[in-house]
């Protein structure tokens, strides 16, 4: 009885409505500063952050980003505004 439910189960996962991917759109026009998750993460000649700092810094979506300096002194980074 256990197994049958079992392959119920696991045949009717197969048959269920399928999500579709989240389709991001990171926009710069509206961009924010926020504290660099690392700070001691290097930008390279241009300002830019590698795109795993701007994931932890800005969030999931956004793979580009550029350092700063904020004013209170502590290094950040301009983030774009993702919405989806």
């Amino acid at each position: 009885m256990r197994v049958a439910a079992l392959l119920l189960v696991a045949l009717a996962g197969g048959c269920g409505p399928s999500v579709p991917p989240v389709q991001w759109t990171c926009d710069f026009d509206a961009s924010v500063a926020r504290p660099l998750s690392d700070p001691d993460a290097q930008a390279d000649d241009a300002g830019r952050l590698p795109p795993g700092d701007c994931q932890n810094t800005c969030g999931t979506p956004a793979t580009s980003c550029t350092r700063i300096t904020l004013d209170s002194g502590v290094p950040g980074a301009i983030c774009p505004v993702c919405t989806f």
